[in-house]
């Protein structure tokens, strides 16, 4: 399955993260990431990170395609990449809410 979202050059964490260069810090990706996976299984939330590896920047206004692969029911696999170079690759631990 494939998402995709972008970070726009207002949004509040840019405004101090590398002026006139404005970066996306990760923990803003994975956020988007996690929203994802929350509409995608609505019944469980993230426990832990089990991996995540930052391969390259995202800047601000760039397109983001979100792959994620779904390893079991309580793991999940993603990759991140900006026209085709990927930028973020990890995997999420998720627990039942029930």
């Amino acid at each position: 399955m494939n998402y995709t979202f972008t970070i726009h050059a207002s949004h509040p964490s840019l405004k101090g993260h590398f002026p006139d260069n404005p970066v996306v810090p990760g923990v803003v990706i994975l956020d988007e990431v996690i929203n994802i996976i929350k509409s995608l299984k609505p019944d469980f939330v993230v426990s832990s990170i089990a991996m995540v590896k930052f391969i390259r920047p995202l800047l601000a206004e760039q397109t983001v395609t979100v792959e994620i692969h779904e390893k079991s029911e309580t793991t999940i696999g993603f990759n991140c990449s900006h026209n085709d170079i990927k930028i973020v690759t990890g995997q999420l631990k998720l627990k039942s809410l029930q």
